[in-house]
């Protein structure tokens, strides 16, 4: 009995020393693990380990928060809506602060003219004829748009019809007013337009007269064609002439 009663109590005591040593060992461990924990301040991910709540800031954060989630409601402006919000501002810059301007009325074109030669001999030279006629055509087209503008011409106007004299070599020298138009303002363009425009380079010898130089009969006629929402007029302009 006395044998068996000390075997009991070994065994007793080595079960008590096992506890007492594994409860040791786990404690350390738990120890270790919370020390490795407070000296490494982020975990993985970039998460930040708060053991102590007097390391939050104080600072409101929700406006942020709340500001951030609107943007993200919000579309993302593109370069296409950014150019189109210049152009909306240009375009209302020009045409709010001036609404008659620039308005368009159609494709600009020139003003309408012809030229005709008149007679068999003037035909007989249509070179020589259509040039100077067409020189003179461009110089009365622009000396109507310089000088007339708003001018209405009258309907029962008549043409301009002009003597003139050209030397041997193709120069202007003599004007002669054989009708008026019955505007002075448009005599006075005719005049000026043959003045530019009748000359030429090697005329031919044989549209000469019998005293060696050049007589033409000269016509031009001038009436109103069209005019604009601003009041300006555009004048249709028919030159002819004759050989003598």
């Amino acid at each position: 009995m006395e044998i068996a009663g000390v075997w009991f109590k070994r065994i007793a005591a080595a079960a008590l020393a096992a506890a007492v040593a594994g409860c040791g060992a786990g404690g350390s461990g738990n120890s270790a693990a919370q020390t490795a924990a407070a000296a490494s301040p982020d975990y993985a991910g970039g998460a930040r380990v708060v053991t102590n709540l007097d390391q939050l800031s104080n600072a409101n954060t929700t406006s942020s928060l709340l500001a951030n989630r609107n943007l993200l409601k919000a579309p993302a402006p593109t370069a296409a809506t950014n150019q189109q919000a210049a152009t909306n501002s240009t375009l209302a810059r020009l045409y709010l602060a001036n609404p008659t301007a620039n308005i368009y009325t159609g494709d600009v074109k020139p003003p309408p003219g012809d030229t005709t030669l008149l007679n068999a001999k003037a035909r007989k030279y249509p070179e020589f004829g259509y040039t100077m006629l067409r020189q003179t055509l461009k110089a009365a087209q622009e000396i109507e748009a310089a000088r007339f503008g708003q001018y209405a011409l009258p309907s029962d106007i008549k043409p301009v019809i002009l003597r003139l004299t050209l030397n041997a070599h193709g120069r202007l020298t003599d004007i002669a007013i054989e009708q008026r138009s019955g505007v002075a303002k448009v005599d006075q363009a005719m005049i000026d337009a043959c003045k530019k425009g009748m000359w030429a380079m090697n005329p031919p010898a044989g549209a000469r007269d019998a005293d060696g130089d050049y007589h033409i009969r000269f016509e031009g006629l001038v009436q109103n064609y069209s005019y604009d929402l601003g009041g300006d007029y555009t004048y249709a302009t028919h030159l002819g002439l004759l050989l003598l």
